[in-house]
Protein backbone atom coordinates (compact mmCIF):
# COMPACT_ATOMS: atom_id res chain seq x y z
CA UNK A 1 0.00 0.00 0.00
CA UNK A 2 3.12 2.28 0.91
CA UNK A 3 4.50 1.27 -2.17
CA UNK A 4 1.12 2.17 -4.08
CA UNK A 5 0.48 5.53 -2.59
CA UNK A 6 4.64 6.58 -3.52
CA UNK A 7 4.47 5.23 -6.91
CA UNK A 8 1.04 7.43 -7.42
CA UNK A 9 2.65 10.41 -5.40
CA UNK A 10 5.88 10.80 -8.40
CA UNK A 11 2.99 10.14 -11.41
CA UNK A 12 1.02 13.19 -9.94
CA UNK A 13 4.32 15.20 -9.24
CA UNK A 14 5.52 14.39 -13.08
CA UNK A 15 2.28 15.08 -14.92
CA UNK A 16 1.93 18.25 -12.51
CA UNK A 17 5.07 19.24 -14.02
CA UNK A 18 4.55 17.66 -17.77
CA UNK A 19 1.51 20.22 -18.18
CA UNK A 20 2.78 21.89 -21.64
CA UNK A 21 0.39 24.66 -20.73
CA UNK A 22 1.63 25.83 -17.17
CA UNK A 23 4.78 25.85 -17.67
CA UNK A 24 6.82 28.35 -16.32
CA UNK A 25 10.19 29.97 -17.29
CA UNK A 26 11.66 29.54 -13.80
CA UNK A 27 10.50 25.34 -14.11
CA UNK A 28 13.87 25.13 -15.80
CA UNK A 29 16.50 24.78 -13.11
CA UNK A 30 19.39 25.64 -15.92
CA UNK A 31 17.86 28.94 -15.51
CA UNK A 32 18.25 29.65 -12.06
CA UNK A 33 21.86 28.29 -12.11
CA UNK A 34 22.81 30.41 -15.37
CA UNK A 35 20.90 33.75 -13.72
CA UNK A 36 22.42 33.37 -10.41
CA UNK A 37 25.62 34.00 -11.45
CA UNK A 38 24.97 36.42 -14.58
CA UNK A 39 25.29 39.64 -11.83
CA UNK A 40 29.01 38.53 -11.33
CA UNK A 41 29.86 39.37 -14.89
CA UNK A 42 29.80 43.39 -15.43
CA UNK A 43 32.45 43.41 -18.08
CA UNK A 44 30.78 45.79 -21.24
CA UNK A 45 30.29 43.75 -24.00
CA UNK A 46 29.32 45.17 -27.55
CA UNK A 47 27.40 41.73 -28.88
CA UNK A 48 25.38 39.34 -26.54
CA UNK A 49 23.86 36.36 -28.27
CA UNK A 50 20.66 35.52 -26.41
CA UNK A 51 18.32 32.21 -26.83
CA UNK A 52 17.86 28.71 -26.17
CA UNK A 53 20.47 25.62 -26.63
CA UNK A 54 21.45 26.02 -30.09
CA UNK A 55 22.87 29.63 -29.17
CA UNK A 56 24.25 28.21 -25.75
CA UNK A 57 26.02 25.56 -27.36
CA UNK A 58 28.68 27.43 -29.36
CA UNK A 59 31.57 29.43 -27.92
CA UNK A 60 30.71 32.32 -29.43
CA UNK A 61 33.96 34.28 -28.50
CA UNK A 62 35.91 31.57 -30.64
CA UNK A 63 33.75 31.41 -33.18
CA UNK A 64 33.62 35.09 -34.14
CA UNK A 65 37.29 35.13 -33.14
CA UNK A 66 36.49 38.37 -30.64
CA UNK A 67 36.57 39.04 -27.51
CA UNK A 68 33.28 41.41 -27.16
CA UNK A 69 30.78 39.13 -27.22
CA UNK A 70 28.45 37.62 -24.25
CA UNK A 71 26.99 34.21 -25.20
CA UNK A 72 23.20 34.22 -22.81
CA UNK A 73 21.59 31.27 -24.18
CA UNK A 74 20.17 29.29 -21.85
CA UNK A 75 18.95 25.29 -22.90
CA UNK A 76 15.21 24.69 -22.75
CA UNK A 77 14.49 28.61 -22.20
CA UNK A 78 11.39 29.84 -23.70
CA UNK A 79 10.76 33.61 -25.05
CA UNK A 80 9.29 34.61 -21.48
CA UNK A 81 12.40 33.75 -20.10
CA UNK A 82 14.39 35.88 -22.29
CA UNK A 83 11.91 38.98 -21.01
CA UNK A 84 12.74 37.47 -17.49
CA UNK A 85 16.61 38.22 -17.88
CA UNK A 86 16.81 40.55 -20.02
CA UNK A 87 18.39 42.83 -17.35
CA UNK A 88 21.35 40.80 -17.29
CA UNK A 89 21.80 41.67 -21.40
CA UNK A 90 21.37 45.23 -20.56
CA UNK A 91 23.56 45.02 -17.62
CA UNK A 92 26.78 44.63 -19.58
CA UNK A 93 25.89 47.57 -22.41
CA UNK A 94 25.70 45.91 -25.58
CA UNK A 95 25.47 47.71 -29.06
CA UNK A 96 23.54 44.87 -30.48
CA UNK A 97 21.70 41.77 -29.59
CA UNK A 98 21.17 38.50 -31.25
CA UNK A 99 17.51 36.66 -30.46
CA UNK A 100 17.41 33.20 -31.49
CA UNK A 101 14.11 31.36 -30.10
CA UNK A 102 10.34 30.36 -29.82
CA UNK A 103 11.33 26.18 -30.71
CA UNK A 104 10.85 25.64 -26.80
CA UNK A 105 7.60 27.95 -26.65
CA UNK A 106 6.18 25.79 -29.26
CA UNK A 107 6.89 22.51 -27.53
CA UNK A 108 5.34 23.70 -24.84
CA UNK A 109 2.18 24.34 -26.32
CA UNK A 110 2.64 28.41 -25.87
CA UNK A 111 0.70 30.42 -28.20
CA UNK A 112 1.89 32.05 -31.45
CA UNK A 113 0.54 35.32 -30.33
CA UNK A 114 2.56 35.20 -26.86
CA UNK A 115 5.92 34.54 -28.49
CA UNK A 116 5.22 37.37 -30.74
CA UNK A 117 4.01 39.23 -28.17
CA UNK A 118 7.36 38.03 -25.80
CA UNK A 119 9.47 39.06 -28.68
CA UNK A 120 8.27 41.98 -29.62
CA UNK A 121 8.69 43.23 -26.22
CA UNK A 122 12.40 42.19 -26.24
CA UNK A 123 12.83 44.51 -29.11
CA UNK A 124 11.22 47.34 -27.33
CA UNK A 125 12.71 47.58 -24.82
CA UNK A 126 16.33 47.06 -26.33
CA UNK A 127 15.74 49.85 -28.56
CA UNK A 128 14.96 51.73 -25.64
CA UNK A 129 18.42 51.25 -24.26
CA UNK A 130 19.75 52.19 -27.70
CA UNK A 131 20.59 48.14 -27.92
CA UNK A 132 19.92 46.99 -32.34
CA UNK A 133 17.71 44.11 -31.61
CA UNK A 134 18.25 41.16 -34.41
CA UNK A 135 15.88 38.04 -34.89
CA UNK A 136 16.54 35.10 -36.32
CA UNK A 137 14.10 32.48 -37.54
CA UNK A 138 13.38 29.46 -36.38
CA UNK A 139 15.30 26.43 -38.10
CA UNK A 140 12.73 23.70 -39.24
CA UNK A 141 13.17 20.22 -37.03
CA UNK A 142 14.82 17.04 -39.57
CA UNK A 143 12.63 14.38 -40.45
CA UNK A 144 14.42 12.03 -38.09
CA UNK A 145 13.64 14.08 -34.96
CA UNK A 146 11.47 11.64 -32.40
CA UNK A 147 10.26 14.02 -29.64
CA UNK A 148 7.67 15.13 -31.19
CA UNK A 149 5.92 14.87 -34.64
CA UNK A 150 8.63 16.84 -36.90
CA UNK A 151 6.06 16.96 -39.51
CA UNK A 152 3.67 18.55 -37.03
CA UNK A 153 6.02 20.88 -35.26
CA UNK A 154 7.29 22.39 -38.57
CA UNK A 155 3.81 23.23 -39.59
CA UNK A 156 3.87 25.53 -36.55
CA UNK A 157 7.79 26.58 -37.01
CA UNK A 158 6.47 27.97 -40.58
CA UNK A 159 3.62 29.63 -39.26
CA UNK A 160 5.37 31.35 -36.76
CA UNK A 161 8.53 32.09 -38.94
CA UNK A 162 5.81 34.56 -41.15
CA UNK A 163 5.11 35.86 -37.69
CA UNK A 164 8.74 36.37 -36.94
CA UNK A 165 9.74 37.88 -40.40
CA UNK A 166 6.23 40.50 -40.24
CA UNK A 167 7.60 41.70 -36.72
CA UNK A 168 11.21 42.37 -38.33
CA UNK A 169 9.54 44.33 -41.47
CA UNK A 170 7.43 46.13 -38.97
CA UNK A 171 10.22 47.06 -36.70
CA UNK A 172 13.03 47.76 -39.21
CA UNK A 173 15.87 45.49 -37.89
CA UNK A 174 18.14 42.88 -39.32
CA UNK A 175 17.08 39.21 -39.48
CA UNK A 176 18.62 35.92 -40.03
CA UNK A 177 17.27 33.20 -41.53
CA UNK A 178 19.02 29.49 -41.81
CA UNK A 179 16.25 28.18 -42.90
CA UNK A 180 17.33 29.13 -46.79
CA UNK A 181 20.76 27.29 -46.34
CA UNK A 182 20.40 24.43 -44.20
CA UNK A 183 16.36 23.12 -44.85
CA UNK A 184 14.62 22.02 -47.72
CA UNK A 185 10.48 22.81 -47.94
CA UNK A 186 10.22 20.71 -44.86
CA UNK A 187 12.96 19.72 -43.13
CA UNK A 188 16.28 20.97 -41.93
CA UNK A 189 18.37 18.61 -44.14
CA UNK A 190 20.16 15.62 -41.22
CA UNK A 191 23.49 17.22 -42.04
CA UNK A 192 23.06 20.68 -40.58
CA UNK A 193 21.94 18.64 -37.13
CA UNK A 194 23.22 16.01 -34.88
CA UNK A 195 21.53 12.92 -34.19
CA UNK A 196 18.52 14.28 -31.64
CA UNK A 197 17.46 16.15 -35.23
CA UNK A 198 17.12 20.03 -33.63
CA UNK A 199 20.89 21.03 -32.78
CA UNK A 200 22.93 22.02 -34.89
CA UNK A 201 26.24 20.52 -36.78
CA UNK A 202 29.30 22.05 -36.82
CA UNK A 203 28.48 22.97 -40.44
CA UNK A 204 25.23 24.94 -39.08
CA UNK A 205 27.20 26.57 -36.53
CA UNK A 206 29.44 28.08 -39.52
CA UNK A 207 26.94 29.49 -41.86
CA UNK A 208 25.10 31.06 -38.65
CA UNK A 209 28.57 32.75 -38.03
CA UNK A 210 28.96 34.26 -41.36
CA UNK A 211 25.51 35.77 -41.16
CA UNK A 212 26.16 37.25 -38.05
CA UNK A 213 29.28 38.32 -39.23
CA UNK A 214 27.48 39.88 -42.25
CA UNK A 215 25.07 41.83 -39.64
CA UNK A 216 28.27 43.25 -37.90
CA UNK A 217 29.67 44.42 -40.76
CA UNK A 218 26.74 46.47 -41.55
CA UNK A 219 26.18 47.96 -38.77
CA UNK A 220 30.13 49.33 -38.34
CA UNK A 221 30.71 46.43 -35.65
Amino acid sequence: MIAFLVRKNYFQKFFAHSNLSEWHYTNNERYGNYTTVYPLYSKQKNIVMLGNSLTNYANWEELLDRTDVANRGIGGDITEGFLGRLKYIIYVKPKIVFIEGGVNDLSRNISQENIIKNLTSIIDTLQKNDIKPVLTTVTLLAEHYKSRNPVEQNKKIKKLNKQIFKLAKDKNIDLIDLNQFVSNENFCNPEYVVKDGIHFSDKTYVIWKQEVEKVLTKENL
